[in-house]
């Protein structure tokens, strides 16, 4: 495709971006061009405003290295007031991505004061690729610590400190969290 063609797509579905969000590494032309196709639909079904903070990205084995995948942060305010760690949730999850991600421990600079702002990060992919874990696969990540979702009962599980916790629990600290910053 050409950057006119990729123009067309992104137009196609609400013109929400520019090719420059996606060449954070290298360019457009590095994603998958359905997984592109469904991130744009997503992004124009959910409504929300929709920060890119990562796309594909050199040396990397796993999604964002097949062009499957997208870091991102969802605002109700643009860059003022990100949606709630739910929304986010519920909405990556409602929509047939192969990963989903919930970070609670990322920030982002703001443009006015060029401060480091907590923020709820979000990585959705396409990937079913060679993992030994199960896809569709759901995770948290809780202060640098990564908890993969059990399809069983629920539960998220971190191998590093054996501990779970339930989605609600991980909301609730965050909520208590971000209440203290």
């Amino acid at each position: 495709m050409t950057r006119s063609d990729y123009l067309a797509l992104i137009d196609a579905y609400g013109g929400h971006f520019k090719i420059s969000e996606f060449d954070i590494q290298d360019s457009i032309g590095r994603m998958d061009t359905g997984f592109l196709q469904s991130f744009l639909a997503w992004r124009q079904w959910t409504g929300m405003p929709t920060m890119i903070t990562s796309a594909w990205r050199r040396n990397d084995q796993k999604s964002h290295g097949k062009g499957k995948a997208i870091d991102c942060l969802l605002f109700t305010q643009w860059r003022v007031q990100q949606a709630s760690a739910l929304n986010h949730w519920l909405l990556a999850t409602t929509w047939p991505f192969q990963g989903v991600g919930l970070y609670f421990d990322w920030s982002y600079k703001c443009p006015i004061t060029k401060a480091d702002i907590p923020a709820i990060g979000l990585h959705v992919d396409g990937w079913s690729g060679n993992t030994t874990k199960q896809r569709p696969l759901r995770w948290l990540r809780i202060n640098g610590l990564y908890y993969y979702q059990s399809v069983v009962n629920g539960s998220f599980f971190c191998q590093t400190n054996s501990k779970s916790i339930t989605l609600d629990q991980a909301l609730k600290l965050h909520a208590t969290t971000a209440e203290a910053v």
